[in-house]
């Protein structure tokens, strides 16, 4: 299958490049940067018209966007022009050369606008929403699929993503933070008390649910690709201080962290993933941490690092 990967530079999407090979697809990378890659602005709805022209993708992976809460917090238009705009154009495109389906890369933050609970896939959104520029746009981004799809019939799946970790990770995540921090021989920095808690899901997990979307019975549905289980960050810090030999953990106050999701008033169902595409996360914690670590001391040399003071 042919196969158009947005954002296939970054770091989940470099995965999903990778899993799509492997699985015998042929994949064309658009991106604004790396080498060997399609270099288009997303918002460029001319420029990726006549790429999807030249190159007849049978379904578009949209993972290009603004992925930092932080940056979408300091710099809302650019997020909300990004990944907003940036999706209507990338369905426009795919609308206007009558490609079969758009695979939208979206998030469990925007389960935040929806009651405390279990949350599945056809749990509305409250008007009230989640409270972050960052959750908007996806919101925003689900929603324009739907439009698509009703008005025009472009077919879509959306994948709403756990708090990704892995090799390539980049700058901002928490596992990265500290792993920069560890490397450094400085200590690990938990913002707030630690007791906050994510279902960390392993990006190579994420990857493979990315090739077992493209079944039929994906078309036009949503799913939640969560990890194993909660993880507090104090454990997530603990686990890394174990594995550093004991590297010492610190705990400040962030404002900057202001309206990101938390996830303890809500347990994020994987049942409908598993059920249709036969998808469940099969990487640990701990191994996936330990993989991560290789990557990081094997590139060591060409990691960008800027610590905060």
């Amino acid at each position: 299958m042919k196969c158009v990967v947005t954002g296939g530079d970054g770091f989940i999407g470099s995965h999903v490049v990778d899993a799509l090979k492997e699985a015998g697809h042929s994949v064309l990378v658009v991106d604004i940067n790396g080498e060997d890659v399609c270099q288009v602005d997303i918002c460029d709805t001319k420029k990726l018209i006549d790429v999807f022209n030249d190159y007849a993708p049978e379904v578009v992976f949209h993972i290009a966007g603004v992925a930092n809460a932080r940056k979408a917090l300091e710099d809302p238009v650019m997020a909300i022009n990004t990944n907003v705009a940036g999706t209507a154009s990338v369905l426009e495109a795919a609308r206007h050369t009558g490609s079969p389906r758009v695979i939208l890369a979206s998030t469990c933050w925007v389960c935040g606008a929806m009651k405390p609970g279990v949350v599945d896939e056809i749990e509305p959104f409250l008007p009230s929403g989640a409270g972050h520029t960052y959750t908007t746009s996806k919101l925003a981004s689900e929603l324009l699929c739907h439009d698509f799809q009703q008005l025009y019939g472009l077919p879509f799946t959306i994948l709403r993503y756990g708090i990704p970790y892995g090799p390539r990770m980049w700058q901002g995540l928490v596992l990265r933070a500290f792993l920069d921090r560890a490397f450094a021989g400085k200590p690990l920095t938990i913002f707030g008390d630690g007791s906050a808690s994510r279902r960390f899901v392993s990006v190579e997990d994420l990857a493979r649910a990315h090739v077992l979307s493209l079944q039929d019975v994906a078309i036009n549905q949503t799913y939640n690709l969560e990890g194993m289980r909660a993880v507090s960050v104090k454990e997530l810090a603990e686990l890394i201080s174990r594995l550093f030999e004991g590297v010492e953990i610190e705990y400040r106050v962030e404002p900057t962290r202001a309206g990101e999701f938390q996830s303890s008033r809500r347990l994020i169902t994987n049942s409908k993933a598993y059920i249709e595409l036969g998808w469940e996360p099969a990487i640990d914690l701990e191994d996936g941490v330990r993989r991560t670590i290789e990557w990081y001391k094997a590139n060591l040399e060409t990691l960008q690092v800027d610590l905060p003071k």
